[in-house]
């Protein structure tokens, strides 16, 4: 079958379908050997579970048509549009993403704001107060679609009429949570939801985690309100850390579960420290070329 794909975006988007995403081996191959010779060689020499879901694949028509049928559109690295930011995770770059809605939103600069699913009421409020802070001056706001703070910067972007992005850890046939079903719809009304992940791609720790660097490669900075010493929206500020974003993280009360992660990070002069939308914009706005 992907010998009679006759274009090198057909054939990233069969990658994009059966490969894991952040595969190392694979993106080492497409590097020396592109993706035919790439998907050739994966048919004897990589992963059995690759080689299963290619044999699940009837045709490639019948890829374009479930994308058809669920309104989901593609981009392959190598596309014009693709977004260089992305660039930055060299090897762990994606392959392509699949997408809905405005994809042009991803031009901006973008703000990431991260945070617990377990967030406190005031927690919620600075997370919406500053989404909407950031929107009105014209920043796009990502974050991850839970319940939570993502969520809570989601709504805070909405309420200002701005520009959201979603990003989802699992194929965009389903988003996740089905609890923010009617979040997901208003977000497509004006905004972005994106997903590395192919439709039927279930979502798993492994994915949320492979996830946060997007988050964090796509965005000028990472805001943390609100993380545990031990969760996702830390693994995202690391990710920040690591690629050169700005890091900034609201401090808590020493006595709250939901405040050790950001303090942490406070305390060890990984991030700084933000207390409101103002020292945010002072930190990302100046002197500010799109990165």
């Amino acid at each position: 079958m992907f010998k009679s794909l006759k274009s090198e975006h057909d054939r990233y988007l069969l990658l994009s379908w059966i490969v894991d995403s952040c595969d190392l081996d694979i993106s080492l191959s497409i590097q020396k050997y592109g993706c035919l010779k790439t998907l050739e060689k994966l048919q004897t020499n990589f992963n059995s579970k690759y080689v299963k879901r290619l044999k699940t694949i009837n045709s490639f028509k019948d890829l374009k048509e479930i994308l058809l049928k669920n309104e989901i559109q593609y981009i392959s690295k190598i596309d014009p549009k693709w977004p260089k930011k992305l660039n930055d995770l060299f090897e762990f770059e994606p392959l392509g993403l699949f997408f809905k809605g405005d994809f042009n939103i991803l031009e901006k600069n973008c703000i990431s704001i991260v945070g617990t699913r377990k967030a406190s009421s005031e927690g919620i409020t600075t997370a919406t107060e500053i989404a909407f802070d950031l929107s009105r001056s014209d920043f796009a706001v990502i974050s991850g679609g839970a319940i939570g703070i993502d969520s809570s910067s989601h709504h805070g972007t909405l309420i200002a009429d701005g520009y959201v992005v979603s990003i989802q850890a699992n194929g965009l046939n389903k988003l996740y949570p089905s609890k923010n079903a009617d979040l997901f719809r208003k977000i497509l009304k004006k905004g972005l939801i994106l997903s590395e992940y192919p439709p039927f791609r279930l979502p798993t720790k492994i994915s949320f985690l492979h996830r946060n660097r997007l988050i964090a490669g796509l965005s000028k900075a990472t805001v943390v309100v609100e993380a545990q010493k031990i969760s996702g929206a830390l693994s995202t500020a690391r990710y920040a850390s690591k690629l050169g974003r700005h890091l900034l993280a609201v401090p808590g009360s020493i006595y709250s579960e939901n405040s050790a992660g950001t303090n942490e990070l406070i305390k060890n002069r990984e991030a700084e420290v933000v207390t409101n939308s103002q020292d945010i914009l002072e930190m990302v706005s100046p002197i500010g070329a799109n990165i």
